[in-house]
């Protein structure tokens, strides 16, 4: 599964709480990496021996620098060409505990969304065999699950499903298990869980665990053999990849390998993560292989003329005719001249990527069994690919356009929000902080913020080259395309579309009002009790019954406000926990969501007390200000709550 890096999330979620939370209220030893384990280089096929010659030591360099400046247990990195395996290594450990060391061979790391190679495999090989049509309905091959049909006479079809265009919402809150033997079976997953329906199909790309953990039901049903069984027989035997499984549990030998993930505890520890096992796996859960297994599964893509091949590393999809596309599986890659078909997985204490360049005969596979500081083994795996890759292939010459004057160039500035974020569920929250700003820099140039992985370059600066395609000036060669109709499509990023949004949605304005809202109801759990000891005590006579129901409960309201700031502040003052605890679920994730209904439960008892303040005259004119704007503060963060569902689900519901 894939979700927004959790540097970003954390960092703008924690600085956005912890100001809400500042107004509203006031392990095991790290072990020295293991010595990493080689296969001995084979052939070296097609690359000239002076580049193979110093690819162990650019890898061992990088890997052992990541492991100790990010402070992850563990590593494995296999590298392929010429059709061989050139190198295939473990750093650190696999297990903290018991300090074995990771094994290429032998351990098994759990891939994330790097399964979905898997599936779109497993799919294109039905549509090559013609037991599948792409473009028909998938209804017409599923009997235990069944697409509404929300737009009618567009229904999702396969091809939808493999390239993130089926349209569904997007809902992984409490979609993985800590144990394999608590895993759902798919179907009956696929119906008590299925988001709805957002948008048309083939309209936008959105990145889609839905859609992909549908498309192997769909294997499953037109195979009739299960998922994983279909995998291991088609997919896995015969490429030789004897230790990957998507079967839950693993078989013996596999579990007895298994890797564990971790994320850093205090100053020099590791704490281990859970939750990656899940009833979606064809989209990411419980997927374990090898670093040598996937060596093997790069070999055969690369020399696979099959059609099923074809079909995954060709482009099937394209927001924008002038950025990278969508294959089935593969997302495009280009740099310096090069293009290939790359994937990345993440899933609670496991980060990997993968690179195919095919005209060049060349496959990288990077694997963390921790999530790293901050978050960062997700970008350290692509940045050791694009190492690996600068220095095997080196960048031929590339010929840019030239600047150009942009005279829509304001048109383009704004707010964007990436086009998966839920509409619907829990994840809206998501779009709180994930949103990217985009400003006019010089002439005809843009500024963004928010919209590169890269932690060390939160900003980017971009030139015209006319038509609103703009290309990043100092690094990698990235391109932004505006469409018509209101898309930014990042090359970075081809399976998520970014969605302009008007002012009344943006971001920065909902934050205000949340933070607004959340202060200002503080403030009363103190204010309002003060204020009645003081008449008290100034022996004055007391208000009616009504008035000093409306005090208690402003002063109420503010409790929760507080309560609800803290278990907030909570649930994202550590990233990688928030990545753990989203998708498993927690007590403290439903505590948000309980406080959040009984703050907008509360909310028209204050409104109404502040109307009946004015037309009954309760308090002086500066109390029945002071208590308007408690009962606004009141109504901006009930709506915020429930904009971004922050609220029970009946609630949910009920506003829906």
């Amino acid at each position: 599964m894939r979700m927004t890096p959790i540097r970003v999330l954390a960092a703008r979620a924690a600085m956005i709480i912890v100001m809400a939370t500042a107004v509203a209220s006031g392990s095991v030893t790290a072990p020295a990496p293991a010595p990493a384990h080689a296969v001995m280089p084979a052939e070296p096929g097609s690359l000239p021996a002076s580049r193979l010659d110093s690819l162990g030591s650019l890898v061992d360099t990088a890997v052992t620098g990541y492991l100790a400046d990010d402070r992850i247990p563990g590593a494995a990195v296999t590298v392929v060409a010429g059709g061989r395996t050139v190198l295939s290594k473990g750093y650190g450990v696999a297990d903290v505990g018991r300090r074995t060391p990771v094994d290429p061979d032998r351990t098994g790391f759990f891939l994330g969304s790097l399964a979905k190679l898997f599936t779109a495999q497993a799919a294109s090989q039905l549509v090559a065999d013609g037991r599948v049509d792409p473009g028909a309905d998938v209804n017409d091959s599923l009997r235990a699950v069944t697409v509404p049909d929300t737009y009618p006479g567009r229904p999702v079809t396969l091809h939808h499903l493999l390239t993130h265009t089926a349209g569904f919402d997007s809902d992984l809150v409490g979609r993985t298990k800590v144990r394999p033997e608590d895993v759902e079976p798919l179907a009956e997953s696929l119906t008590v869980r299925r988001p709805p329906r957002v948008r048309p199909p083939g309209v936008v790309a959105a990145y889609d665990n839905y859609g992909y953990a549908l498309a192997g039901q769909l294997v499953a049903e037109v195979s009739g053999r299960s998922f994983p069984a279909y995998i291991d027989e088609h997919v896995f035997k015969p490429q030789g990849m004897t230790r990957s499984t998507l079967a839950q549990p693993q078989p013996d030998a596999v579990a007895a390998r298994l890797a564990r993930g971790y994320r850093p505890d205090g100053s020099t520890g590791w704490v281990e993560n859970r939750g990656q096992y899940g009833a979606w796996t064809p989209s990411g859960p419980g997927a374990v292989s090898t670093a040598a297994d996937m060596g093997r599964w790069m070999t055969g893509r690369l020399a696979g003329a099959s059609a099923a091949d074809r079909l995954m590393r060709q482009v099937r999809y394209r927001q924008d005719p002038r950025s990278p596309g969508l294959g089935y599986g593969f997302e495009e890659w280009r740099r310096g001249g090069r293009t290939g078909w790359f994937k990345d997985g993440d899933i609670s204490g496991f980060h990997s990527n993968l690179l195919l360049v095919p005209d060049r005969g060349v496959g990288v596979f990077v694997v963390f069994n921790g999530d790293g500081t901050d978050g960062r083994a997700g970008w350290n795996g692509k940045e050791l690919i694009h190492r690996i890759v600068d220095a095997l292939v080196p960048a031929g010459p590339v010929s840019a356009p030239a600047p150009a004057v942009d005279a829509a160039v304001d048109s383009y500035t704004g707010t964007y929000r990436p086009a998966r974020v839920s509409r619907t569920g829990l994840m809206a929250v998501e779009g709180l902080v994930s949103a990217v700003t985009v400003e006019r820099d010089g002439g005809s140039g843009l500024r963004t913020v928010g919209l590169s992985a890269d932690p060390d370059r939160p900003e980017q600066r971009w030139s015209a080259l006319g038509g609103g395609l703009f290309r990043e000036r100092d690094a990698g060669g990235g391109t932004l395309a505006f469409t018509g109709d209101g898309l930014l499509v990042a090359s970075a990023t081809p399976s998520t579309a970014y969605e302009r949004l008007a002012w009344h949605q943006s971001p920065a304005l909902h934050a205000g009002l949340l933070l607004f809202g959340l202060g200002v109801l503080a403030l009363g759990v103190i204010a309002f009790p003060a204020t009645a000891l003081l008449r008290r005590s100034r022996g004055r006579t007391g208000h009616p019954p009504g008035a000093r129901a409306a005090r208690a409960l402003a002063a109420t309201t503010g409790l929760a406000a507080v309560a609800f700031a803290t278990a907030l502040a909570a649930v994202v003052a550590d990233g990688n926990r928030m990545m753990e605890m989203v998708p498993l679920g927690s007590a403290l994730l439903t505590t948000v969501t309980v406080l959040g209904t009984v703050l907008v439960v509360l909310t028209p008892g204050l409104v109404a007390g502040a109307l009946a303040a004015w037309l009954r005259g309760w308090w002086s004119l500066p109390g029945r200000l002071v208590f308007g704007c408690t009962a606004a503060a009141a109504l901006a963060t009930a709506v915020m709550l429930v904009h971004y569902h922050l609220v029970s689900a009946p609630l949910t519901r009920l506003t829906a």
